[in-house]
């Protein structure tokens, strides 16, 4: 297995279509057979796809003498007289940057979330009872601490080594605030802060590819659905009523558009009134439909076998051969009679046994040094 300039560019095309269609499919009727756990499973083998872009000696090579010619040429072309790099080298180091500066930016976020979490004001001793009333339902049993803010509007969890809930300093009846610790306490059982933290840094490091912030997008409704869904298995119909009622009353109290920290889960969004009537719904319709376990093995399967189809099918660059003198003649030459050569005016040239040299691009002189053994001289000026 080895990787290249266009095993690289394969995967980043397959992996991009699979999130466009992953995108498409979450806004069709086919949603309701479309599991939260499916989803991000796709998600996972999107990502697997662009960040394993393997090379495997038995796939089938697609010739293409149009687009990768030009890719290529582009990349390994100099710009200029002063830097000397190839532009390849120099889209590199931008990447680079680009992705060191949006990792500072996240993590100075990050540390002024968790900062801000230390500093609010800890819980009663009623929310602390309530929470562990939560642990006991739930059977599970993992460190958070809490804590109460007067500047926000809405409940959220935020951390994933050291996990804070921080509530709103709203009145709330026991009712609300058992769904509502539950609701958040359900997201760090299920680990959907660590989710969304490694789907921020694959956005952060493909910052340069639009289609890879649909990933994130998404992700944030697929994480709300999952969290309600998990809950309304446990719950009869009369709690999951109140369930949704705690929820109602906690947006009436929230109604400005108050931010939260990026890095955490929100009990609701504001702005995010369709996505709500559709969590609303996927909660009272959790008795009519069945986990979908059936359906999600499906839709992993079929993905994954367009996963590994992926892999067996690379588009390859297919360069013309230099113009012959002779077009009625067929010129065979390899290593052994034929070498590249920079002549001092920077010019290139392949040279055959007995036939006038043959002027190169430097994309062309490229492209046999890498793929070759062809002997390269460079002349010197006088």
């Amino acid at each position: 297995m080895q990787i290249t300039l266009f095993s690289f560019i394969s995967a980043l095309l397959w992996s991009s279509l699979l999130i466009i269609v992953i995108y498409l499919v979450r806004h069709t009727r086919f949603r309701p057979h479309f599991g939260v756990l499916t989803m991000v499973l796709l998600y996972l083998f999107c990502a697997a796809r662009l960040l394993l872009p393997l090379e495997f000696p038995h796939a089938v090579i697609v010739s293409d003498s149009v687009v990768y010619p030009r890719i290529y040429s582009f990349l390994a072309r100099k710009p200029d007289s002063v830097t000397h790099l190839p532009v390849g080298l120099l889209l590199c180091a931008i990447w680079l940057l680009g992705t060191v500066f949006l990792l500072i930016h996240y993590a100075l976020q990050y540390r002024k979330a968790i900062r801000a979490a230390r500093q609010a004001k800890p819980w009663d001793s009623r929310t602390v009872s309530l929470l562990s009333e939560i642990r006991r339902q739930t059977g599970r049993t993992i460190k958070v601490r809490g804590r109460t803010a007067a500047n926000i509007e809405s409940a959220f969890g935020v951390g994933v080594l050291r996990r804070y809930i921080i509530l709103p300093d709203k009145t709330y009846t026991d009712a609300e605030l058992h769904y509502i610790l539950l609701h958040e306490y359900t997201h760090f059982l299920n680990h959907d802060t660590a989710v969304k933290l490694l789907v921020t840094l694959y956005c952060i490091i493909f910052w340069w590819n639009p289609v890879v912030y649909l990933l994130q997008k998404d992700l944030e409704q697929t994480l709300e659905l999952k969290c309600d869904r998990a809950i309304a298995q446990t719950l009869n119909a009369q709690e999951r009523t109140a369930y949704l009622r705690a929820i109602l009353a906690a947006m009436k109290q929230g109604c400005t558009q108050q931010p939260v920290p990026q890095p955490s889960t929100a009990l609701f969004r504001a702005e995010a009134n369709k996505a709500m009537r559709e969590r609303f719904t996927a909660v009272l319709a959790c008795a009519e439909q069945p986990n979908g376990r059936t359906a999600s093995a499906v839709l992993i399967g079929s993905f994954a076998v367009l996963l590994a189809l992926s892999y067996a099918v690379l588009p390859q660059p297919a360069f013309e051969p230099p113009a012959e003198l002779d077009s009625s003649s067929t010129v065979y030459f390899n290593d052994e009679n034929a070498y590249l050569k920079q002549s001092a005016d920077g010019r290139y040239w392949l040279c055959i046994d007995g036939h006038k040299p043959y002027e190169l691009t430097e994309g062309d002189v490229q492209f046999y040094l890498e793929h070759s053994v062809f002997k390269y001289i460079r002349e010197t000026e006088q």
